[in-house]
Parts: C-alpha cells; sequence; structure tokens
C-alpha cells in the first residue's frame, strides 16, 4: 500500500460549503475571508504573451501550505519551476512545491490535504477555479470562495479619449468622429493602508453611458445597460487587447477600452448626436457589487478631424533605373491627395511628392532610381479638411543593373491585438533591404498581394526574401494562392528565403491537409513545437552559417513564439537554438515535378528581429552564397568607429519614433527618456548589444506633449538626441 497522504487535521471548521457553488479557502483559516493581490481577468503583460489573469492571487508566506478546496482525485501535478503546481480536477493551485506523497490518482480531501507549499519567492498561491479554456470567476457572488468580504469601491482615474482609427488625442471639450473612451480602474481589496498590490487589481465589470449635459437622459448606452465586459468566465487571449490598452496597461496598472466590445473593436460614433455639450458616464464593479461612477463633461463639434483611410504601398520595384511605385486607392469621399516620402537611410524623410502633385485619382509614380542608392518610400493620404492618414508601410529599392536581383515580398498583415507588433504600418522591409543592398545586389519590394494578382513575378527576380514577422493562422502565413506561386516558382529553379515565427504553427499544427504537404514538401520542414524557449542562435557546424552567433527577438518587437522544425525531404539543420532545437534548414535541390534544381532557407523567427546588422547581413551573405555559389556580394560594410546615438525620426513624433544608435563593439546599452526637468520617464533598452546598427520604435503616446531628451548610456561613452511629443 502506497504512504498515506499528509493530512494536517484542522479544528472548528464548521461545515464545508457545497463544492458545486462554494467551497472554503485553500489556506488557513479556511472559513474567514483572504486578502487578494490579483483578481480574475485582470491584465497581464508577463510571460510569454499578454493574456487574462486566470485566477486569483491569496498572498500568504513562502513554505505556508496550501489546502484542497474541494474532494476529488489528483489529475496532474508539476514540481518544476515558478509555475509549479497541482491540479484537482478543475481546481489548479500554481506557485506551489507539490506535496511528494501526492501522485496523479490520490484522492483528496477538502481543507484537509495538504497538495503543496508556498515555492520560495512567490508569496502567494494563484489559484484556479476551471479547466484550461473555462475558467470562471473564484470570487463569484453566488459561491465560490466563501466568505468573502470587500467594502472597498473601484477607482477610476486617467481617462483618456482618443479619435478611431488614429488613436490621436482628443480634448474632451473637442470629440468627433469616431472615439475611443479608455480609463484606467484600480480595484481595491484592501483599505487605504494596505500594500499597493492589494488596491491596485482588475476590476469585475466595466461601462460607459452617453448622458445628456445635465444627466437627466441617456443617449447613448452600448450593451446591456452599458456594462462592455464582465468577467464571469475567462474569455480567449486573443482578445486581450480589445479589453486593455496595451500601451497604457501593465501588471499593475488596468486601463480598459471600453469602447470596445469583447470580440472586436469598437468606437462611440459621437456623429449621431448633434453638436453641443453632454456627460460621459463612465462605471467599474466589482464582484460585491462596490461601484466607482465618474461623469466627464464633454462637447461635441462638427469639426472634420477624421482623416482618410491609409493607402497601401503594393510595390516599389526598380525596372531599367526607375523605382515604380505602386499603391490602393485610399477610399474617402473627400480624397485630396497623398503626401510621398523619400529617404536614403529610412531615417531622414523628406517630402517628395505633395498632394497637388499625386491627386486622389493617382495611384502609381515613377521615380529616377539613382544608382547604387538604396531609396525608401512610403505615403499617406490626405483629406479636404488637412487631415492626414497613419502613413503606409516602407517599401525599399535599389538598382542593381549588373548584379543579382533580389525581391523581398512583404508577407505580413497580422492586425489583430494579439500580435507583437502593434503599429498600423511596419518598417520590415528596411532591414532586409539595407541587408541586401550592402551584400551589393539589387533590390525591389513587394506585398504578398501584388504577387498574389500577378503584378509582380518570383520569375523575375535572381531569389526572393519573403518576410512574414509574426503573421498567424488568422491572416495565414501562405495562402493556397501563395502556396501554388512559391510553389511554381521553386519547381522552376527558384531561390527563396523565408523567415516568420508562426509558419510551422499555422501550416503544421493548425493548417489543412494541403498545408502540410506545402510545409513539408516545398519548404521541407516538419513543425516540432511552437516555442523554442530562447533568444540565441548559432550556425551549425560546417553549414552555410559556420560561425555566425547571434541574439533576436526584442527589436522591434518582442517575439514570444519563435517556431522550431524537424528538417524533412532532403533538406539539413543550419542554424540551432542554443537549447539544440532548429531554428533554420536549407535545401538545394528538384521541387516536386520540376526539372531544374532550386535552393530553400527557411527561418522559425523574425529575421527583422535579429539584433544588429552586422548579425543580419551575415545571415544574408550565407544565403546568398548557398543560393549561387559564387561570390555574388560585396565585402561586409566596416563598423562604425564609435558610439552614435541619430537624431529620431519622425521629430516631433506623435505614436513611435524610430531610434537608431550604432555600436564599434559589443556593449551593454541604456537608453533612456527625461524630460525638461531632467526627470526620468522612459527606460527604452537596458541590455547587451552586438557591434553595428540597431533600430528601436518605442511608443510614446502615453507621454504628454513636450520637449524630452533620448540618452544612451554604456561603456562606450555618451549621447543625447532631443525628441519632441505632440498630441
Amino acid at each position: 500500500m502506497r504512504t498515506a497522504l499528509i493530512v494536517l487535521a484542522v479544528l472548528a471548521l464548521g461545515a464545508v460549503p457545497d463544492v458545486r457553488a462554494q467551497y472554503p479557502w485553500p489556506v488557513p483559516p479556511f472559513d474567514q475571508s483572504q486578502p487578494i493581490t490579483g483578481t480574475f481577468c485582470e491584465y497581464r503583460d508577463t510571460g510569454s504573451a499578454p493574456h487574462f489573469h486566470n485566477g486569483v492571487d491569496i498572498p500568504v508566506p513562502d513554505g505556508s501550505p496550501v489546502y484542497a478546496v474541494a474532494d476529488g482525485r489528483v489529475t496532474s501535478l508539476d514540481p518544476n519551476g515558478a509555475n509549479a503546481f497541482v491540479r484537482v480536477e478543475r481546481f489548479a493551485y500554481v506557485h506551489i512545491a507539490p506535496n511528494p506523497a501526492l501522485s496523479v490518482g490520490d484522492s483528496v480531501v477538502a481543507a484537509q490535504t495538504v497538495l503543496g507549499t508556498i515555492l520560495p519567492g512567490q508569496g502567494h498561491v494563484h489559484f484556479v477555479d476551471g479547466y484550461v479554456g473555462s475558467e470562471r470567476q473564484p470570487l463569484r457572488e453566488d459561491g465560490g470562495l466563501v466568505p468573502y468580504e470587500d467594502p472597498w469601491a473601484p477607482a477610476i482615474s486617467s481617462v483618456r479619449f482618443a479619435l478611431q482609427p488614429t488613436g490621436q488625442r482628443l480634448d474632451p471639450d473637442a470629440l468627433t468622429g469616431p472615439v475611443e473612451i479608455t480609463f484606467r480602474v484600480a480595484e481595491r481589496n484592501a483599505p487605504p493602508e494596505a500594500a499597493a498590490s492589494r488596491r491596485n487589481n482588475g476590476a469585475y465589470a466595466v461601462g460607459y453611458k452617453v448622458l445628456s449635459a445635465d444627466r437627466s437622459t441617456e443617449l447613448f448606452v452600448p450593451g446591456a445597460d452599458g456594462v462592455r465586459f464582465r468577467f464571469d468566465s475567462k474569455p480567449s487571449n486573443a482578445y486581450v487587447h480589445n479589453v486593455f490598452d496595451p500601451a497604457q496597461s501593465s501588471l499593475s496598472a488596468h486601463v480598459y477600452r471600453a469602447t470596445n466590445a469583447l470580440t472586436r473593436t469598437e468606437a462611440w460614433d459621437t456623429s449621431t448626436l448633434p453638436e453641443g455639450p453632454y456627460t460621459v458616464m463612465l462605471f467599474a464593479e466589482d464582484t460585491r457589487g462596490n461601484a466607482d461612477t465618474v461623469y466627464v463633461e464633454v462637447a461635441v463639434t462638427g469639426e472634420d478631424l477624421v482623416p482618410p483611410p491609409p493607402a497601401t504601398l503594393r510595390h516599389a520595384v526598380e525596372e531599367s533605373g526607375t523605382a515604380r511605385l505602386a499603391w490602393t486607392e485610399a477610399a474617402a469621399d473627400d480624397l485630396a491627395g497623398y503626401q510621398l516620402y523619400r529617404s536614403t537611410d529610412a531615417l531622414q524623410w523628406s517630402l517628395h511628392r505633395a498632394p497637388e502633385e499625386l491627386p486622389g485619382p493617382v495611384v502609381t509614380f515613377d521615380d529616377a532610381a539613382a544608382p547604387d542608392t538604396t531609396t525608401f518610400y512610403y505615403l499617406a493620404a490626405t483629406d479636404a479638411s488637412g487631415n492626414v492618414s497613419p502613413q503606409s508601410d516602407i517599401y525599399g529599392v535599389r538598382p542593381g543593373a549588373q548584379r543579382r536581383q533580389v525581391l523581398i515580398v512583404d508577407g505580413f498583415d497580422r492586425t489583430e491585438a494579439s500580435g507583437s507588433w502593434q503599429q498600423a504600418w511596419h518598417n520590415f522591409a528596411v532591414s532586409h533591404g539595407q541587408a541586401l543592398a550592402a551584400l551589393g545586389v539589387g533590390v525591389s519590394t513587394c506585398a504578398n498581394e501584388a504577387v498574389i494578382d500577378g503584378t509582380v513575378a518570383l520569375d523575375d527576380y535572381d531569389a526572393v526574401v519573403w518576410l512574414l514577422g509574426d503573421e498567424s493562422t488568422t491572416d495565414e502565413t501562405f495562402s493556397s494562392e501563395e502556396q501554388a506561386r512559391v510553389r511554381a516558382y521553386l519547381e522552376g529553379g527558384g531561390r527563396l528565403f523565408v523567415s516568420g515565427s508562426e509558419v510551422g504553427w499555422d501550416l503544421g499544427a493548425r493548417g489543412s491537409g494541403a498545408d502540410r504537404a506545402f510545409l513539408r514538401d516545398v519548404l521541407k520542414a516538419r513543425y516540432a513545437g511552437d516555442d523554442a524557449g530562447t533568444l540565441r542562435v548559432a550556425g551549425t557546424p560546417g553549414g552555410l552559417f559556420d560561425g555566425v552567433q547571434f541574439r533576436y527577438g526584442t527589436s522591434p518587437y518582442p517575439e514570444d513564439y519563435p517556431d522550431y522544425f524537424t528538417p524533412t525531404g532532403g533538406s539539413e539543420a543550419v542554424l540551432t537554438y542554443d537549447n539544440g532545437r532548429v531554428a533554420g534548414l536549407a535545401y538545394a535541390g528538384v521541387f516536386g515535378d520540376g526539372s531544374e534544381a532550386g535552393r530553400l532557407v527557411l527561418l522559425g523567427f523574425p529575421f527583422e528581429t535579429i539584433l544588429g546588422g552586422t548579425a543580419q547581413r551575415a545571415v544574408l551573405r550565407g544565403t546568398l552564397d548557398f543560393f549561387f555559389d559564387d561570390a555574388t556580394t560585396a565585402p561586409t560594410p566596416a563598423l562604425p568607429a564609435t558610439l552614435s546615438l541619430q537624431a529620431p525620426y519622425p521629430n516631433p513624433s506623435a505614436g513611435s519614433p524610430t531610434l537608431t544608435f550604432s555600436l564599434p563593439r559589443r556593449a551593454h546599452v541604456r537608453l533612456t527618456m527625461y524630460d525638461v526637468l531632467g526627470r526620468r520617464v522612459a527606460t527604452l533598452a537596458d541590455a547587451p548589444y552586438a557591434a553595428g546598427a540597431h533600430r528601436l520604435t518605442p511608443d510614446v503616446r502615453h507621454l504628454p506633449s513636450g520637449t524630452y531628451f533620448v540618452r544612451i548610456d554604456s561603456d562606450l561613452g555618451q549621447r543625447t538626441q532631443r525628441l519632441t511629443v505632440v498630441r
């Protein structure tokens, strides 16, 4: 017979509530209300990705015993790491060292069986009611943890109004168009003198209403009586940024996007009301009916502050010394035209063509392309009132008449809030274009849609670089149309370089039979896993990246789920993560029904997140040498002689300026922002970086308008640049 379970006798507990609805606390005294330091469905930006908190946190000292709240059987346990846990059927107890006398299948008794003890350094048990994917509110008023006493109401603060979809801040006295309302809620689970961790938790329910100026009449009430979010059960983490504003929220700051619905972005359409004064009522509640209500006096104005939708840049391709640009028309009744910007370094931009030169109907432009010069472009639409849309993605061109011609295909379309990149536009083609240009090849760029409809032909280029970022299942890494184009290109002897963190996940783990076949037969890979668990990569000995080592995944966005593969169909591993998993593979040979040998390199992480221009060039140099078996690339440019920090761009900035710094050797870098009084307002980077150029795009939308200073510090010296933030 097995060793008996460790059981502590508990005296004078009283009756144990019916576990179908109620249950005691998992730490003594079981029949008394316990403190809370984390509420159900509050915001979490820790771990591998932002998510909803799926339980409640109950603070108790390290080493304290944790008990079962209901009779049942142990269904799983894990003694490893900070998230060690014991699960008893629908209940999970996390951050505990499991009782060594327990095994899966053992019976436990409510308020008697010790499941484990609080891990060192954790100071709390994370308690979950419900199976993964169906967790429910443990502090529900009709059951859950009882008794629970909470007489303290939540507190609302930091109310903001913004124009959608641009995020432009609006004054409450001048609201127009579709408006997003955000506000912070601090659910207070303790009196004012208690620790901050007990006074800054997430709410149970939040919402808003629009009232007449005297508050006597409800004019707009969204949803059920104005409630936008109520957390009786945990939603999918894919919706976390529909609920919480990622630019303002953190582990201890829960800022709700009150005008949204759970599954989609919405706004308060002020155009449905006449111009004039109104009152916006904001409210937040906890599970015990305590509430805070804030009234904000606002005014709706008829002024046109709504910009036109952005135009989509479809291609910037080089033909006979000319950069040929094309974009989709911005659909707006009052469209005036387009502002076209040009740069040779993607940092210092100039207005190349004004709306008068590119009026509304125009969707193409030919520009004289300078030999041996990489030129980048983006554009924005303007309307008759002078409102300017968000910018397009940035694409680049470099003529290379006597050299290899490489096409960059921008396959990144991910716009849902669950993605790591949060801007409406991206500059991922810049790092690819600069690295290719430095290696002496010609460059053109196009959107994947231009490949699908045949506007740009893959066969016209010596090699294709297909970037996917963290494109995933919603927008697809490779659609059926793209798969057909890529398959035909490789069967015709093409050279293809693909990078992205969700290719295996989308095609292999979640794809159809055709998707899995494309991954296996064309990309020569089998999906092995969705989280490589490390941000370090090295070339395999003797392979085409032999001697190459680098870090990735922190800039220009955090990469939280890099794929890893199993080579198949004759491919071989050429890059490995530092835990031995396959990060990249290569294949040379005939594809499918082709008669001419093609070549392929596939990375399980986004190329643009490789830290440092030197490492990026090394990866593409090895790739091009593998593709062509000859010295087709130019010498790698020399490293900078000194530390440098370039001026931010754009400056002034209302969103995410680009900051670029260069290092002559590897160094630990701290990049900090200060206001005019010398107070630190943000730490943008604090990590080691490789030699070469690095680019960051921090979000400054949370900062008030004004002048700031960006300073870089390292053992190489210190540099400072001025940045103006506007609203």
